[in-house]
């Protein structure tokens, strides 16, 4: 893990995601920390449970001797707060993206500056996913991978309950950062980090639940990948019990894992033996997973190990995004372009 070295910060948006990431700096023994929200009571609360300095504005938290930035606003407030990061000659890191705006700017004002941008990438820190990726992708244990079944699914009033509008007064309730809109590239990102890119979607996404928001909670999609892989994938807000699990059928073998009991199993046709993987024996804390993404993030800014994420990746999974909604419309399977190289 990280040490302190005199690195200071700025958290931007102090909900539950930008307590989290102040969190993850203190356990990381990080203690020059700033907060701003535009709410005066959250930056109240992040002063009394983490000792952070509040700021009343951007501009004034980019003025104190900081070196990076934490971005945890809702979506379509990222553009803003990463492009003044970066103009203000600091490294960012924001959570994760519904569309991206400015990915090609973003990537040369960081590259103009020395500067590390990084886009979250939350799940490639999670020891099932890290596990399931050396099966894949180092081993190749199991040979191609043929067909895959995901199922990522919890309940919307789940997510804010403390919020007003039946749990509803947060950007999840709203149409262009539908909680399960938000999920469907978070859940490419570990995909296309596993399987490589995807090629055609096929998708019918719609409003299940009665409740007084306009969003879609249910997407239902056919992926193709350009490796062969297909998956059927199903994200959704309105499960009342948190699902996230999912079935591999590759030429050699078989690999299940469900975040519930946190454990992966696989099966080798050539041994007839099924072996088992736990996130961590002694019982995974979620926390932990985020813990390592900034101590990532940290490595990143002191030059020690490269952010493997991109602004370009994140811009082709809000392709993926609009192509299963294109899908939907039209009832059309939808093709990717590949991107010129």
């Amino acid at each position: 893990m990280s040490e302190d070295n005199g690195m200071g910060f700025l958290q931007i948006g102090l909900g539950s995601m930008g307590k989290r990431r102040i969190r993850c700096l203190r356990a990381l023994g990080q203690s020059r920390i700033w907060a701003y929200d535009p709410r005066v009571d959250r930056r109240r609360e992040a002063h009394d449970l983490y000792g952070v300095e509040p700021v009343a504005s951007i501009e004034e938290g980019l003025a104190m001797d900081i070196d990076a930035v934490l971005i945890s606003t809702p979506p379509d407030l990222h553009y803003a707060s990463v492009r003044d990061a970066l103009a203000a000659g600091k490294h960012m890191f924001c959570e994760a993206n519904i569309v991206t705006e400015g990915a090609a700017e973003f990537t040369a004002m960081a590259r103009a500056r020395h500067l590390v941008a990084a886009p979250s990438a939350t799940m490639r820190f999670h020891p099932l996913y890290q596990h399931l990726r050396r099966l894949v992708v180092e081993d190749k244990a199991l040979g191609r991978p043929l067909a895959l079944n995901f199922h990522l699914g919890n309940y919307i009033l789940d997510w804010h309950p403390w919020e007003g509008q039946q749990g509803l007064d947060f950007y999840g309730g709203r149409r262009a950062t539908g909680a399960a809109r938000e999920m469907v590239p978070f859940e490419f990102e570990w995909m296309e980090w596993v399987f490589g890119p995807v090629a055609a979607v096929q998708c019918s996404h719609r409003r299940q639940l009665d409740l007084p928001t306009d969003i879609e909670d249910v997407y239902a999609i056919v992926a193709e990948f350009r490796s062969g892989l297909i998956a059927t994938i199903l994200i959704d807000v309105i499960a009342r019990y948190p699902i996230r699990d999912g079935r591999l059928l590759s030429q050699q073998g078989s690999v299940y894992w469900d975040f519930d009991s946190n454990r992966l199993r696989h099966f080798h046709a050539d041994t007839g033996l099924w072996r088992e993987y736990k996130a961590s024996p002694r019982g995974f804390n979620m926390e932990e997973m985020y813990i390592a993404e900034i101590d990532a993030f940290l490595q990143a800014c002191r030059g020690q190990t490269p952010w493997s994420h991109s602004y370009q990746d994140d811009e082709r999974l809000s392709r993926v995004l609009l192509a299963c909604e294109r899908s939907s419309q039209s009832g059309q399977r939808v093709e990717l372009q590949e991107e010129q190289t």
